[in-house]
């Protein structure tokens, strides 16, 4: 499962994709043995921090525990090329936190990477990975597929 979160304004939206490897294990990673089991979106836009934080993560831990998947990998922001002060970053950085720590509790096998981790999970680039993640449900939930995708190849590579 890969979990990739976004802001605007007060919403914050985490959006999930489900991919399943159908390629037998000494036979290493095969894109075409990749299908889509499932894509869905968690929003929240109270107006109190506290209970949007706690009702995304809510939210994505009882997916996770109904879907059981065999690991998470959450796609964390990458670094800004500068610095911001601004809420939407921040908010962002505590989402990711609190979706993090709720889907470990009911995944032990969750992973939170930036985009460079989860292109060299994949064996690539982060452009690269992106690439290939965009070609996967028409571009939508790209980071998140991504973040699939590097879970995926990654636990390829260390079979």
């Amino acid at each position: 499962m890969g979990l990739a979160l976004s802001i605007s304004g007060k919403k914050i939206t985490v959006a999930a994709v489900i991919l399943d490897d159908h390629a037998r294990p000494e036979d290493g990673f095969d894109r075409q043995a990749v299908s889509v089991e499932n894509s869905f979106d968690v929003k929240a836009d109270e107006d109190d921090l506290a209970v949007r934080l706690g009702d995304v993560a809510k939210s994505i831990s009882g997916r996770a525990r109904s879907i059981a998947p065999d690991g998470v990998v959450v796609r964390r922001a990458d670094r800004p090329q500068r610095p911001s002060n601004q809420d939407g970053p921040r908010l962002r950085l505590l989402a990711e936190g609190a979706v993090t720590a709720a889907v470990h509790e009911v995944v032990r096998n969750t992973v939170i990477r930036n985009g460079k981790d989860c292109g060299a999970a994949f064996g690539t680039v982060k452009e690269k990975l992106d690439e290939e993640a965009q070609a996967i449900l028409s571009g939508k939930y790209k980071e998140a597929t991504a973040a699939a995708l590097s879970g995926l190849a990654g636990n390829r590579m260390t079979v």
